[in-house]
């Protein structure tokens, strides 16, 4: 488990802080709040993937109990730090509504974020595959987040698409829809591996 969960990891975090940085230079060139939240999503999933990594590193050196005991806290610690970023998205959701500023829409962002999307699948894919292998909550966890990320992108690709073309912050809108279901995943999260933690 400790090496196919190491290079698992490594896989996501490469990954995912390559999606942060392209959609970080899209969010500042364009001035999309929704974009700029999704970028923070892929960082966010960058330091999951870090927690992840630095577990599967100490599971080599326990046993089975143990082991499972160290991906459940790896996860626990995951949710706790989306729920965290989700009610980040969500309040500047809210000031974006209250403050609307223009959106620079290029196709070429657009092309791009869509891209993204189909990486995200592409990488949830990829862990169904690892999971059947070799089944952890850590790797069901990578699973949901990365469809549940694609959607997520998705949104963010439309309210990057649609709010210059109707004069309304629907920009805000979607970033508050985006951190309201980042949170609600990640509380449920947060309650099934704390009952985990409290009863083994």
């Amino acid at each position: 488990m400790g090496k196919l969960g190491i290079k698992t990891a490594v896989f996501g975090l490469t990954a995912n802080f390559v999606l942060f940085l392209v959609k970080l230079y899209i969010s500042i060139s364009s001035n999309s709040l929704s974009i700029y939240c999704d970028a923070i999503n892929n960082l966010t999933d960058t330091l999951s993937c870090a927690v992840a990594l630095v577990g599967f590193i100490v599971i080599l050196k326990l046993d089975e109990r143990r082991s499972k005991r160290v991906q459940s806290l790896a996860s626990f610690l995951i949710g706790i730090i989306i729920t965290a970023i989700g009610l980040y998205f969500a309040y500047n959701g809210v000031e974006r509504l209250m403050y609307p500023t223009a959106i620079s829409y290029s196709k070429k962002y657009a092309l791009l974020v869509a891209i993204t999307i189909f990486v995200k699948i592409f990488m949830g894919i990829v862990y169904i595959l690892i999971n059947k292998k070799q089944s952890s909550p850590v790797f069901k966890a990578l699973i949901i987040d990365s469809f549940l990320d694609s959607a997520i992108t998705l949104a963010a690709f439309l309210g990057f698409s649609l709010t210059p073309r109707v004069n309304y912050a629907i920009d805000g809108v979607i970033a508050v829809l985006i951190g309201i279901t980042v949170a609600v995943s990640a509380i449920k999260s947060v309650i099934q591996e704390a009952k985990y933690l409290i009863n083994n």
